[in-house]
């Protein structure tokens, strides 16, 4: 039996390891997001202020071109790269959901086939659709970028959107194909036995059910290309089709680093990818575990 000192102890270590943990993630966040908060003189203060004594929204506005002329002026001076911004927002959002979108649309008949229809060697296939997540992207980066500039797509959003798709649709065929196979036969059976065709018993019955799974494959996939930077910074040149992740990269240079504008654009960068997970965190949790206990 645990004496009550033992008992006391171990939840105070747990209670100060839960703490420090806590820290860890979300310290350099929320430092982030106040120093975004602060002036340029007050967030290079000697100590440095844990808390921005005056809030202020004016950094945002800047990278949004919101704001009076004479601030937006002293701001390019200071930063040319500060309004790339808003077309890098852009162009993230747009890549990242036309990805999305691409995943859906390929591993959902791909993983449904893995599922329910037999045929040789689909273990061996699925494996390798898998393995090929194990090769490092910085292999690929030379033949991938030879690829795209011999098909003329160097410096497009469309060139980014096929290599993210590339990338990402073997995990999307997996994690469906394990959702699929953790739903009842059954119920596309008795659809068919009631006149349904195959792709009706699909649409009507399957699909409807599969939301959890097709969700997550969605959100995972938009995630992955919207924080992606490799590839990004090596097909593409312009304002016309920079993402958000090379183009916060830009406020550090040789001479200085914008730590302001760093901040900022880190937190627009991060907001998105946070709240799709905190918001469907039960679809994407649905999705990663299905199938995990089959029996």
């Amino acid at each position: 039996m645990i004496s009550p000192f033992r008992e006391k102890l171990r939840k105070a270590l747990l209670a100060f390891f839960g703490i420090l943990f806590f820290l860890f993630l979300f310290g350099p966040f929320y430092w982030m997001v106040a120093t975004s908060m602060m002036t340029e003189q007050e967030m290079l203060s000697v100590p440095p202020k844990l808390f921005p004594s005056e809030p202020t929204l004016q950094n945002y506005g800047i990278i949004l071109g919101i704001g009076d002329a004479e601030t937006l002026k002293e701001a390019r001076n200071r930063a040319p790269a500060v309004f790339e911004i808003r077309p890098a927002l852009i162009n993230s959002m747009m890549i990242g959901v036309l990805v999305a979108i691409a995943n859906l649309l390929i591993a959902t008949p791909a993983a449904y086939a893995f599922a329910r229809l037999r045929f040789n060697f689909s273990l061996s296939l699925l494996m390798i659709y898998i393995a090929t997540r194990m090769v490092p992207p910085i292999m690929l980066v030379v033949p991938m970028f030879l690829i795209v500039r011999t098909v003329g797509l160097i410096d497009t959003p469309l060139a980014l959107i096929i290599t993210y798709t590339v990338f990402t649709v073997p995990f999307s065929i997996w994690l469906l194909q394990s959702y699929f196979r953790s739903m009842p036969a059954e119920l596309e059976d008795a659809a068919l036995i009631d006149g349904c065709s195959r792709w009706q018993s699909v649409r009507h019955v399957l699909l409807p059910l599969a939301v959890p799974g097709l969700t997550c494959v969605a959100i995972l996939s938009f995630m992955g290309s919207w924080s992606e930077f490799l590839f990004a910074v090596v097909f593409t040149k312009t304002t016309a089709s920079r993402t958000l992740p090379v183009v916060a990269a830009s406020f550090v240079d040789t001479s200085s680093i914008q730590f302001d504008y760093v901040m900022t654009a880190g937190v627009i960068t991060a907001l998105p990818p946070f709240l799709l997970a905190l918001i469907f965190q039960r679809f994407i949790v649905g999705g990663l575990s299905a199938g995990a206990v089959k029996g």
